[in-house]
C-alpha cells in the first residue's frame, strides 16, 4: 500500500475526548473516494504498524477530515499534531458503503463510529439528496457524544431520524435520549419501519459483534447486514 505525506491545515475541538483534523495533500489532488471508506495512517516512530480512521468529509470536500477520540497511544500522537504538521496516509479503501444510494439504511453506532456515517450524510447534503436513513447511536454520556448538533441538523432537513442512546448516567441533556443499551426491541422496530433496509454497524469489536448478533435476532437478513469495527 502506497502512502503520501498530507499536512494539518486545521484543528477542532468537538468534544472533551474528540479532535477533528482537516487535511491537504503536500502533492497532488486529494483522491475520490466513496463516503464509508478509510485511510490508513502510519507514524514511523511509533513502528511499522498502521491503524485505520474513517473519512469524516465527504466526497464534494476540498479537504480530507478525520475524526479522532483520545485512546491510545496512536490516537493521542495523531490529534497532538498541531497545523503545518504532516503525515503519511494511504489511498481510501474499504467498501463500507451502499451499493444503492436509494436503499433505505439503518445506521447503528457507538461513540467515535459516528464517523462513516457522518461522511454520508455530508455527501447527501452536498448532492441534495434525502435518503430514507434512521440512526441508531449510542454513548456513554451525554457530554461527549461527536457530531451532536451536526446530526440534530440533518434530522431537521429530513436527512434522517436519529435515536440516542445514553448508557451510563443520563442528565437529560439530549433531549428523549434513551437510557439504556440499544437492544433487540430496537433493532425490530428499525427493521419494521424500514423493510429491506440494509443496516450498517459500527463502533468496537464488542459493539458490532453484539450489534450483529442482536440484528439477527431481530429478523434483518444475513445479506443486510454490513460491519466495521475498531481496536
Amino acid at each position: 500500500m502506497s502512502y503520501r505525506n498530507w499536512r494539518v491545515t486545521e484543528r477542532r475541538t468537538e468534544t472533551p475526548s474528540v479532535t477533528t483534523l482537516t487535511l491537504v495533500p503536500e502533492h497532488g489532488e486529494i483522491p475520490k473516494f466513496i463516503s464509508g471508506q478509510f485511510v490508513n495512517v502510519v507514524f514511523p516512530h511509533l513502528g511499522e504498524e498502521a491503524k485505520s480512521y474513517s473519512i469524516a468529509s465527504a466526497p464534494e470536500d476540498d479537504f480530507l477530515a478525520l475524526s479522532v477520540r483520545a485512546q491510545g497511544a496512536f490516537s493521542h500522537a495523531l490529534i497532538s499534531l498541531a497545523v503545518g504538521d504532516t503525515l503519511q496516509i494511504s489511498e481510501p479503501c474499504g467498501f463500507f458503503y451502499p451499493e444503492d444510494e436509494t436503499t433505505p439504511k439503518v445506521f447503528v453506532a457507538a461513540g467515535i463510529g459516528i464517523m462513516p456515517f457522518v461522511s454520508m450524510l455530508r455527501h447527501e447534503q452536498a448532492i441534495g439528496g434525502h435518503a430514507q436513513t434512521l440512526i441508531l447511536y449510542s454513548n456513554r454520556s451525554p457530554n461527549d457524544v461527536p457530531f451532536l448538533n451536526e446530526l440534530s441538523e440533518h434530522e431537521q432537513e429530513n436527512r434522517c431520524t436519529v435515536r440516542h442512546f445514553i448508557t451510563g448516567e443520563n442528565d437529560n441533556t439530549i433531549k428523549n435520549a434513551t437510557s439504556r443499551r440499544i437492544v433487540t426491541e430496537d433493532l425490530s422496530t428499525a427493521n419494521t419501519q424500514a423493510p429491506n433496509a440494509i443496516f450498517f454497524l459500527c463502533g468496537s469489536i464488542g459493539f458490532v459483534r453484539d450489534m450483529r448478533t442482536l440484528s439477527k435476532e431481530a429478523g434483518v437478513l444475513e445479506e443486510n447486514i454490513f460491519t466495521e469495527a475498531f481496536f
